[in-house]
């Protein structure tokens, strides 16, 4: 059985709004690799924080999913309603993977310590 990374994955809800939501999904090294446009290293300074964002289409690729892998410190990300956000947070040795390019979003935050990711743009939308 081939090794698979569990990726906690942001995405756009169902509802009519689509706010963001949470869910789990599972990526193989050979399907990261495949679908792997860019990678670059990113040190976060502690507590910057991102209001209500989208991970929009890029404009030679289309739909992206931004694929990030956190090595040291952490972040937090916070989903759902804008008016009822539930908060999630991701420290070293989790991957979290973005592709909610519609609705109201998500928002993000660095941990105290700060945050040190490798953070990887893939083809397509993880699902």
């Amino acid at each position: 059985m081939e090794e698979t990374i569990k990726v906690s994955l942001v995405r756009c809800g169902e509802m009519p709004l689509k706010p963001s939501e949470m869910v789990s999904t599972t990526l193989t090294p050979v399907a990261l690799t495949e679908k792997m446009i860019s990678a670059v290293e990113q040190k976060l300074d502690a507590n910057e924080a991102k209001g209500l964002h989208l991970a929009a289409a890029h404009p030679e690729y289309g739909q992206v999913t931004y694929l990030q892998e956190v090595t040291e410190g952490g972040f937090f990300v916070y989903v759902g309603e804008p008016d009822a956000l539930e908060e999630y947070w991701f420290g070293a040795g989790a991957w979290v993977a973005f592709n909610d390019d519609a609705g109201s979003g998500h928002a993000s935050k660095v941990g105290p310590q700060g945050c040190t990711r490798t953070f990887r743009m893939l083809r397509g939308h993880l699902s």
